[in-house]
């Protein structure tokens, strides 16, 4: 009998990794061993964690600047830890959010002139959100309201901020351990949350209050949550007791269990989900795979369409919004690939049509970037479905860049189709302007002394020596003033003969700084791509020792298991026991009565004789 394939128009979707020239090269990724994305993206940016020596840094790069980055490109560096995470902003595509180690999470603004500064790094943030005790492992912005940012910290507490106020409007409690990742639902009402005690919660974000809870994936590791677009559906991603990868489907509106189950296989890296609504498709990534699964949604079912390889596994993905995707390539997913501690690589995934108008059946409506309400007007109780674009749009146009003032009302926010330059945006009033940054001179050549023309003596014949007659007091005063001019001019001759020597000197002296400069300059070079060098290995050693550590808890879980079988056949075997012993008692408690009965019997027998 023929097998039924099911009907798809994603069924045949691929994915295509970007050339060289397109990948962004000569980073500097973060080793930092939190569970992270690495890297985030909207049509204008990539920002990618950044491996600073001292304190926290990231990156921000045009994609108008992707090849080799420059090694003077200005880092976003104000936090004193390591950076966690970071967030573009839905609203303006010049705004990001960062979380960092020094518990404290910063909103910044990309400058204008980010491309073409050169070593003058980006030091003074918008704004400080502050107030938590331990490290800032994630931000996320909400998809409707402006400026409300949720901030999840390592202190188990989630805390919901007016961006614009610099306000903490609720803060979510009742975790049991660190939490593991946030999501927000599509009009920005619940927040949903998993955690390390293996539990699941959603609450409402403007009360704090939990609306759902239950029991998430039961293995030591971390797990990832991540809601299904405007259905009242979630996504988890985890570990199973016994190191088995597993994705569950909840129904948010009752977390008691899960809708269904899918195992994965037995890889010890974690699971990254993302879901793009527009085409209802989940893409599953593993930590340290090279390979992305991705499956179709309906009917509360996960249906595997296909998976793409790489011989190049990912240490982290970021995702292009819906609003920066080529329509005319029929693309309808975009990643960033942190392929290794240098390179991000864009992997594009497509749909095969070779029509070339616009396909309305793949591309329904999609996230505008436009804000559907204010955060007062959100935090007074108003609800709001997101405002959406019509993606035939972005067929004619490109994709969209948005633009506007943060923190702003949302009347501010501009839209700039791309191929257009945004309008310059006023200097904040809150803020004060960066210092100045201190820049080494550089070593000047000195310039030989110029030579100075002196007065010399006529070479005329000379007169004939005066007279009595015509000596004068005039010729006296005439003969006097040579004189002092004579030894004026051999004053001169000798200063000008000191000049040129110190000249020369000085000039000696500026061959050889330069010179020892230029030994120096080597010298840093030779001492950076040693450190390079170690920290590349010192990152290897961590993976090679993080494999081991996640194959020796493997083994422990698998030994667990051994152990709890063995157990229940110990019991099983102990039970057998007691049967048996049971028997044997009654077997010997028959021999005894049959024993008894052939002595009674003999004695008869005896007798009767």
């Amino acid at each position: 009998m023929a097998s039924i394939v099911r009907a798809s128009k994603y069924r045949h979707v691929f994915g295509t990794a970007s050339k060289r020239e397109e990948c962004y090269e000569n980073l500097r990724v973060s080793i930092n061993a939190w569970d992270t994305n690495y890297v985030c993206a909207n049509p204008k940016y990539m920002a990618v964690n950044w491996n600073a020596g001292g304190g926290g840094a990231f990156c921000v790069v045009p994609h108008s600047q992707a090849g080799k980055l420059r090694g003077d490109f200005p880092l976003f560096s104000a936090h004193s830890g390591a950076v966690l995470d970071t967030a573009f902003s839905p609203f303006d595509d010049d705004i990001i959010a960062s979380g960092a180690e020094d518990h404290q999470a910063m909103v910044w603004r990309v400058p204008a002139d980010l491309a073409e500064r050169e070593e003058e790094d980006v030091t003074q943030p918008l704004v400080v959100l502050g107030g938590h005790g331990r490290k800032v492992g994630h931000v996320a912005w909400n998809p409707v309201a402006e400026n409300v940012l949720a901030v999840a910290s390592s202190d188990h507490t989630v805390k919901i901020w007016d961006v614009g106020a610099v306000v903490v409007k609720s803060t979510l409690t009742g975790f049991g351990d660190t939490i593991m990742s946030i999501a927000w639902n599509h009009d920005g009402t619940l927040l949903a949350a998993t955690c390390r005690d293996k539990r699941l919660r959603v609450f409402d974000a403007r009360s704090g209050n939990i609306v759902q809870e239950g029991a998430g994936h039961l293995g030591v590791k971390g797990s990832r949550v991540v809601w299904l677009g405007n259905e009242p559906r979630l996504v988890t991603t985890g570990f199973s007791r016994t190191s088995d990868r597993e994705i569950y489907l909840w129904d948010s509106m009752n977390l008691a269990a899960p809708i269904s189950k899918l195992n994965v296989d037995m890889s010890a890296g974690m699971l990254m989900p993302f879901y793009d609504s527009g085409s209802s498709v989940l893409y599953v990534a593993g930590k340290g795979d090279g390979n992305i699964r991705y499956y179709e949604y309906t009917d509360d079912k996960l249906y595997l369409l296909s998976e793409y390889s790489s011989p190049e596994p990912q240490r982290g993905l970021g995702v292009m919004p819906k609003r920066g995707v080529d329509v005319g390539k029929c693309e309808v997913m975009r990643f960033f690939k942190v392929a290794s501690n240098s390179l991000v690589e864009p992997v594009s995934f497509r749909v095969p049509r070779k029509a070339e108008t616009f396909q309305a059946d793949i591309y329904p409506p999609a996230h505008a970037g436009r804000p559907a309400l204010s955060a007062d007007q959100y935090f007074a109780g108003q609800d709001a479905e997101p405002v959406v674009v019509d993606m035939e749009t972005l067929f004619r146009d490109g994709p969209l860049i948005v633009a506007g003032e943060a923190p702003a009302p949302a009347s501010a926010t501009k839209f700039v189709r791309c191929g257009t330059k945004p309008p310059p945006s006023e200097p904040s009033q809150s803020s004060p302007p960066p210092p100045p940054v201190a820049t080494q001179s550089p070593v000047r050549r000195l310039s030989p002394a110029p030579q100075v023309a002196l007065p010399v003596e006529s070479e005329t014949p000379p007169s004939p020596p005066p007279t009595a007659a015509t000596i004068t007091p005039a010729v006296v005063a005439s003969n006097e003033e040579a004189n002092r001019l004579r030894d004026e001019n051999a004053r001169l001759q000798a200063q000008l003969g000191q000049v040129q020597a110190q000249a020369g000197d000085a000039q000696q002296r500026a061959q050889r700084a330069e010179q020892a400069a230029a030994d120096s300059e080597q010298s840093l070079r030779s001492v950076r791509a040693q450190l390079d060098d170690a920290v590349q290995k010192a990152a290897k050693d961590a993976d090679a020792l993080r494999a081991q550590v996640d194959a020796a808890i493997q083994s422990v879980d698998e030994y667990k298991a051994r152990l709890v079988k063995a157990e229940d056949s110990a019991k099983e075997h102990e039970l057998n026991c007691q049967g048996l012993e049971k028997e044997l008692r009654d077997a010997i408690d028959a021999a005894n009565s049959l024993a008894l009965a052939a002595e009674k019997a003999a004695d008869s027998l005896q007798a009767a004789q």
